[in-house]
């Protein structure tokens, strides 16, 4: 009586609680399961990636003072400027202002300027080498890119995680069916028990059938104990994704136990067609395999860049005002065109070559990997089908093992048969409905496998 107490208390809240859902679980890791937090910081990584890039067109200013004391030329001077890189076409622009006063000697002139100093600003535009592409913009386009491999690493981290979150749950789920068949069987023993006394104390049955009964009550209440210890084991393995607000593991009561497990659907082969295509365009792993490819192609284009000659155009313009000698001036434009190109170009032909080497390497990967792709929901989709057919025949020995069980039992009541042989009937029965539980479990398992396969449970709610 003390179990079937026990049972009713268990059983009571279930119908007046929620039942706890597999998206309730998905939003819970979503929210609060360390690895995945954790995970994140990649996306702050890259973040901070593109912030290091950008300080490369950072505004620069610049100051210096420099003073000539006891010497045959006496003489202070200042100097103040900017730089400003554009990322159009490589261009920069400078700026400033400065001023020397003192003697200076004949080949130190240009240090000289009026009282009020000289202005001056410019730009620098490279016309071939760094007019494309240069390390500045290079760099940046690689930690843009580098954002977007950032993301897919978080989903494909969610992915995994999604799909060991949604076993749990369903092994928790099967965990309880499981405990409520121990529980019915005990049940039906347990209330046979009583008008078996009173059938023996009557004279209509011998005692050892009581016996026997006792036995079976024995043996179930053990069945019960082991399912007990297995729900528990799966509500713990479970608090591992379920979590409350502040991040620690909460322990899913039995209150909270879905009704029953759903029901299993075939694959059918227009779905994996149409399901493939969807893998192999949504599979972060992939994506992030051409992702790489196109920061190699921002290497390919840096190193042959460093390849041609370089040849920049300066513009520039000064002026100068206040009092003073006019030793040039007053105003300047100034043009300059200079030219540059290492002969060998060894280090710029290394990089390209490995730069190249690296494209094929990752174009190589990633022919294999949506290879891998299609063979894994090719798996995985008959991994489907067969724990489907598995289900289906399971629930089929259910019905049939229930039926024999029912009717020993009427014969049992008619006199025509003996409770050792309800008894084996009884266990029969119990043995299918827990195949049948784990079938299920089998299909729901592999179901989810195949949502992570098809990148489906990336979408799941």
């Amino acid at each position: 009586m003390r179990r079937l107490l026990l049972w009713v208390l268990w059983a009571a809240p279930v119908a007046a609680q929620t039942p706890l859902l597999l998206s309730d679980i998905l939003d819970v890791v979503e929210k609060n399961y360390p690895p995945l937090l954790a995970t994140f910081a990649e996306r702050d990584i890259a973040d901070a990636d593109i912030l290091q890039a950008l300080g490369r067109f950072d505004f620069v200013m610049a100051a210096q003072t420099d003073s000539d004391r006891f010497g045959f030329y006496p003489n202070q001077r200042a100097t103040m400027g900017f730089d400003q890189a554009f990322s159009t076409l490589g261009a920069s622009a400078y700026g400033g202002w400065r001023t020397g006063t003192g003697s200076f000697a004949p080949y130190a002139g240009a240090l000289d300027t009026r009282s009020l100093g000289e202005w001056r600003g410019g730009v620098r535009v490279p016309l071939l080498r760094n007019r494309e592409i240069d390390d500045r913009r290079g760099n940046l386009q690689k930690a843009r890119i580098g954002k977007r491999i950032a993301d897919l690493t978080i989903d494909q981290q969610r992915l995994i995680i999604r799909q060991f979150a949604a076993r749990r749950y369903w092994d928790w789920a099967a965990a309880g069916q499981r405990l409520r068949v121990a529980q019915d069987i005990l049940r039906v023993a347990q209330e046979r028990d009583q008008a078996l006394r009173e059938a023996s104390d009557l004279g209509q049955i011998p005692a050892i059938e009581v016996t026997e009964n006792q036995r079976q009550i024995l043996q179930r209440r053990s069945l019960l104990v082991e399912a007990e210890r297995g729900i528990q084991q799966a509500a713990i393995d479970l608090s591992l994704f379920y979590r409350d607000g502040s991040g620690r593991p909460r322990l899913a009561s039995n209150a909270q136990l879905p009704p029953q497990l759903p029901e299993t659907e075939t694959l059918t082969d227009a779905q994996v067609e149409q399901d493939t295509p969807t893998a192999l365009e949504r599979r972060p792993e992939i994506e992030r395999l051409t992702q790489q490819k196109e920061q190699t192609r921002v290497d390919i284009r840096m190193a042959a860049n460093e390849r041609k000659p370089a040849v920049d155009l300066s513009l520039g313009f000064t002026a100068e005002g206040g009092a003073g000698a006019v030793s040039r001036g007053p105003n300047e434009l100034k043009a300059s065109l200079r030219f540059e190109l290492p002969f060998q170009r060894r280090a710029a032909t290394g990089r390209l070559l490995s730069a190249e080497a690296r494209f094929n390497q990752t174009a190589q990967r990633e022919l294999f990997a949506r290879n891998q792709v299609e063979a894994e929901v090719q798996d995985a989709a008959s991994a489907v089908r067969a724990a489907h057919n598995r289900a289906t025949l399971a629930k089929d020995e259910v019905k049939v093992a229930l039926e024999l069980a029912d009717a020993e039992r009427e014969r049992f009541r008619l006199g025509d048969s003996t409770l050792f042989t309800v008894n084996l009937r009884e266990q029969a029965a119990v043995d299918a409905e827990f195949r049948q539980v784990s079938a299920v479990n089998d299909y729901l398992r592999a179901f989810t496998v195949y949502e992570q396969v098809t990148a489906r449970l990336l979408s799941t709610p």
